[in-house]
């Protein structure tokens, strides 16, 4: 962390009617925001991930301590992702103390599953090789997503490291993390339809998300989707990181159920999980409150061990 050094004394002019205010030494309300960071190349086509560092932190710059990580994976059907979208929020996470990186994975249109959980697991590989250079704590990882970017996390936590999902770009770090925060997240593909949906998300039988992830209907063919299941791969023998969970209960999208199944099998392996209802919140709609956010924040706080 760079350190401020006064190179001038401070003016004692007064005029009349000019106030005062304090600074802030600690530059808390400051972001530095470095975008377009190429993570890796597929196909010839280059992922990006937007970093965000607080206060004074600059990539390259002598660094006092390293910080945690968040990666995040903006939802988008796991299709083309606004990963620009989403900054303001993210923003503010990295006033607290964070360094926050929005990822961008290949869309399921052009490269179906396990696509975006390779490219996410990169991601995370490539900024452990950068620690040093991104002021970042390589042991203090969380991943957090909303909608497809929360099933995207939870597939990241519980398959930490699995070699079928490793590529060779720095593949000599862990893609593992120490937490995860899923935001209205699918968890099991095969009961998505189990609960009410907004009939609209499934009127065009061509372009249903899950589908198009998995080259096929899963409806009729639950078993394309089992290696995406995030819910499959909990088990009491395999200790997780923990988890946040949270689902607004009027979600329209992918329904809260989708929750209540991950959590309630996290539960009854001895997996750690925090589980929120958001009464009245739609899939992102009146979701995103600054109690949550708290929430949230002393989540990654107790688990990152800060």
């Amino acid at each position: 962390m760079k350190r401020f050094e006064k190179v001038v004394p401070a003016d004692n002019a007064r005029l009349p009617g000019m106030h005062t205010v304090m600074a802030d030494l600690s530059d808390r309300a400051r972001v530095n925001y470095f975008p377009d960071i190429e993570y890796v190349c597929r196909d010839g086509q280059p992922l990006c991930l937007q970093l965000l560092l607080p206060y004074n932190l600059f990539p390259e710059s002598p660094c006092s301590r390293q910080i945690p990580l968040v990666v995040y994976v903006q939802g988008a059907a796991w299709g083309e992702q606004d990963v620009y979208r989403g900054l303001p929020t993210l923003a503010e996470i990295a006033k607290r103390g964070y360094a926050v990186a929005s990822v961008k994975h290949r869309a399921a249109q052009t490269a179906g599953f396990p696509a975006f959980l390779q490219d996410v697991k990169s991601a995370i590989r490539f900024l452990r090789a950068n620690a040093v250079k991104y002021c970042i704590d390589p042991d203090e990882v969380a991943i957090w997503g909303d909608s497809s970017g929360g099933h995207a996390a939870l597939m990241v936590g519980v398959t930490g490291d699995f070699e079928e999902f490793k590529t060779e770009d720095n593949r000599e770090f862990s893609d593992a993390v120490s937490a995860v925060v899923d935001f209205y997240g699918p968890t099991d593909a095969a009961q998505i339809n189990n609960k009410p949906r907004n009939p609209v998300f499934l009127e065009d039988k061509s372009n249903i998300p899950e589908d198009i992830l998995f080259g096929g209907c899963v409806a009729e063919h639950p078993e394309i989707a089992q290696p995406g299941n995030p819910i499959n791969y909990v088990s009491p023998d395999r200790k997780l990181p923990p988890m946040f969970i949270a689902h607004g209960d009027s979600d329209a999208m992918v329904p809260f159920d989708q929750s209540v199944l991950m959590a309630r099998k996290l539960q009854e392996c001895d997996q750690m999980v925090e589980f929120y209802k958001v009464c009245g919140a739609d899939h992102g709609i009146f979701f995103w409150t600054d109690e949550l956010l708290e929430k949230v924040d002393r989540f990654l706080r107790g688990t990152l061990g800060r």
